[in-house]
């Protein structure tokens, strides 16, 4: 699904490192300069947070929307 914007709980993939996050918020959504908040798929969830914005997302692909996949 590259092209497709992220939404919160979607799973996500990095294009050039394929790490795997997952995208717990969207700061900003309904402004001209929305930031993703990624949390790591594997890991501690309270640390090692991204915030990507607008401009970046696009290096990161949507591996499966939210309710497709589970946490392992």
């Amino acid at each position: 699904m590259s092209g497709v914007r992220p939404e919160v709980g979607d799973l996500i993939v990095a294009v050039v490192t394929g790490t795997k996050w997952v995208c717990t918020d969207i700061a900003g959504l309904k402004t001209q300069q929305p930031v993703w908040l990624l949390r790591p798929l594997y890991g501690a969830a309270g640390r090692d947070h991204l915030r990507v914005g607008r401009s970046d997302i696009m290096s990161y692909a949507v591996a499966a929307r939210r309710g497709e996949w589970i946490q392992p």
